[in-house]
């Protein structure tokens, strides 16, 4: 199975979840909780990117896309669309999915928990909360890395 993330190069082989979400909390962990946040299709990574950055213009040179593998037996958690709070998809991300994927992260019982994506609608696209504890998570692999984020065609009205 591939999974996607985008991040400066020097962190895309570093799964130990201590970046950002670590530091100040993210919507399915919190502060000081260990996590990395990988999309399921390259597209879905890019456009949660998106949700941090003013415009296309504004990511920094030293990103880029990272395509993995993992083993098709890996053990994930599908979070059902009815164990969803009504705020799931807020912004801020709201303390319920924080709760949500930070006692799933404390159980240690599988390596991701697959949960739908904000930066598409209704999240007809998922994301995958990777536990970095889990024994499984030495099974990620780095296959490919990319500068190019996006068709040079992309986003060529924007000033």
């Amino acid at each position: 199975m591939k999974i996607y993330r985008i991040a400066p190069k020097c962190y895309l082989d570093n799964y130990q979840g201590l970046g950002a979400s670590y530091r100040d909390g993210a919507r399915w962990n919190k502060p000081g909780q260990p996590a990395l946040y990988f999309a399921l299709s390259a597209a879905t990574a890019l456009l949660e990117m998106a949700n941090y950055l003013p415009s296309p213009h504004a990511i920094p040179t030293s990103y880029h896309l990272g395509i993995y593998e993992i083993p098709d037996t890996t053990p994930l958690f599908t979070l059902a669309e009815s164990d969803l709070p009504i705020d799931w998809a807020a912004f801020p991300h709201p303390i319920s999915t924080q709760a949500i994927g930070g006692n799933w992260l404390a159980s240690g019982n599988e390596m991701g928990l697959l949960v739908p994506s904000s930066a598409v609608p209704e999240g007809l696209e998922k994301i995958a909360l990777i536990n970095p504890q889990h024994r499984d998570c030495l099974t990620i692999q780095l296959i490919k890395s990319t500068k190019e984020l996006f068709n040079k065609r992309t986003f060529t009205g924007i000033a």
